[in-house]
């Protein structure tokens, strides 16, 4: 098309279809039908035999001027399973830092790790009602997982519960209440003897949901994993849902430790004080 045709010239190559003698409302999309065939797209790749074919994998980010709490700033896929994070964290001993690095850090710290100026949990429940896709999914038959079994629970050095299982086991209740499901969970995954065993009868027709605090390259791997187990085993689909996106390094390096200002809080409600 030659660059100098304007929006008027543009126009005036269509006919209406009211001139064509047409009822315009056979050219329009039912919202339901659509969001009823995007669920089943998505239903059917999570039960392809190469459900977790890596040339699917990939990775979008939010630009760093259009940051925002209360939206995920990343959202890709393992196989054809998405996952959903709402901050990006880069850490300064693998990176070397520019500003739109230090922007996303930021955005990560007053998002997720401010004592007192961050609601982890709200912030998280607003970006899954600001998703027209994740809503899509989740108003249906949603199952929140106790993906803290997942994970190392016990911290040997400081006798207590490893900051991670906490984490993780805060944001499945936050989420789980935030979904319509009350503070009590069913369990999904249970530990027995070093082997994690699945409770296939209670995921059986649900969409799964499988929290975690960071997206990195073991826990993606690890999501992945459970996810196909999960639809293997009867669940519809399954999504991921990160509190952070913890970025790699071009050729794939990651920090093995995680500064403690940069480690989200709690999700459990804030207390507020009135006076």
């Amino acid at each position: 098309m030659a660059n100098d045709i304007n929006e008027d010239d543009l126009r005036s190559m269509f006919i209406p279809v009211e001139e064509l003698g047409m009822d315009p409302s056979q050219f329009t999309v039912d919202a339901d039908y659509w969001f009823n065939e995007m669920y089943e797209m998505y239903k059917d790749s999570c039960h392809f035999d190469d459900s977790l074919d890596p040339a699917q994998s990939n990775e979008a980010q939010i630009p760093v001027e259009k940051l925002n709490s209360r939206c995920f700033s990343a959202i890709g896929r393992v196989g054809f399973y998405r996952w959903y994070a709402l901050t990006r964290y880069f850490d300064e001993t693998v990176h070397r830092m520019d500003d739109q690095k230090r922007k996303y850090n930021k955005h990560h710290k007053d998002t997720l790790c401010e004592e007192f100026l961050s609601d982890p949990g709200e912030n998280i429940s607003h970006a899954i009602n600001n998703d027209d896709d994740l809503v899509n999914i989740l108003q249906r038959n949603p199952i929140i997982a106790n993906t803290q079994e997942c994970v190392d629970a016990w911290d040997e050095e400081h006798d207590c519960l490893t900051l991670e299982y906490s984490r993780i086991q805060d944001m499945t209740t936050r989420l789980s209440v935030f979904l319509g499901q009350g503070p009590i969970l069913t369990d999904i995954f249970k530990k027995d003897k070093g082997a994690l065993e699945i409770n296939t009868d209670v995921i059986k027709g649900k969409d799964v949901v499988l929290p975690f605090i960071w997206a990195n390259r073991d826990k993606l791997k690890l999501f992945g994993e459970l996810a196909k187990k999960c639809c293997d085993n009867g669940a519809n689909t399954v999504v991921g849902i990160f509190a952070a996106r913890q970025v790699p390094t071009m050729d794939g390096r990651e920090a093995a430790r995680i500064p403690r200002e940069y480690e989200p809080i709690s999700f459990s409600p804030r207390i507020s004080f009135r006076f």
